[in-house]
């Protein structure tokens, strides 16, 4: 997808540049949420082996459960399966817990407790920032505010004036075959109801088939 925008741009292919350095955000948005959670959840994981070795569940757990809270709600919109496991577990983790409090005497501190799941995201967050930067290309350059709107002829005819079916028929292409038609509006700077006027040339010239 980068190299497409890349390819774009060096073709001063504005509006598709446009549509392929947006797919490049949301990959390296939903890329980065996956990553910390995974990251996080592993330092999960070792809190549960310390809490398996040496029974120090009151003092472990609560900051186990604030995280896997957090990661609940942040893969809820992107993977809901994965939320409705998290949750299961966090279920089991809170029992785990009031059961132990019904035998330990010791009492929660609960600001510390929410201090250390604060710690541990925030460096899950850090290792998946660096680990983003050697993955993925930095594509701030390619942001649509940052974007200049280039003649395609000397006679001074701008970008905009590009058929519009071909622009929408790429973003859908681009897509997978899906279409938002707010999100591909606004991409290219249009008004929803230009957008759906267009989808139905489309499917009248048989370009696409709406299901």
């Amino acid at each position: 997808m980068f190299q497409k925008c890349t390819e774009a741009q060096f073709a001063r292919d504005v509006p598709r540049a446009r549509i392929y350095a947006n797919e490049c955000a949301e990959i390296r948005k939903i890329a980065r949420i996956v990553l910390s959670s995974q990251l996080a959840l592993e330092r999960v994981i070792l809190r549960l082996q310390t809490i398996e070795q040496f029974g120090e569940v009151l003092t472990q757990i609560a900051p186990v459960i604030d995280v896997v809270e957090e990661m609940k709600d942040k893969v809820s919109g992107l993977i809901p399966e994965v939320a409705n496991e998290l949750d299961q577990v966090n279920s089991m983790l809170r029992d785990m817990s009031m059961e132990a409090g019904e035998v330990e005497s010791e009492a929660i501190d609960v600001e510390a407790a929410n201090e250390e799941a604060k710690k541990i995201m925030m460096e899950s967050m850090a290792i998946a920032e660096e680990k983003m930067k050697e993955n993925f290309p930095d594509i701030k350059d390619l942001s649509i505010s940052r974007m200049r709107v280039l003649p395609i002829s000397e006679g001074g005819e701008e970008l905009k004036n590009i058929d519009l079916e071909e622009l929408v028929l790429e973003y859908i292409k681009s897509n997978n075959g899906y279409l938002s038609i707010s999100k591909c509006a606004s991409i290219l700077g249009v008004s929803p109801r230009k957008v759906k006027e267009t989808v139905e040339k489309l499917r009248s010239h048989g370009k696409i088939i709406v299901e």
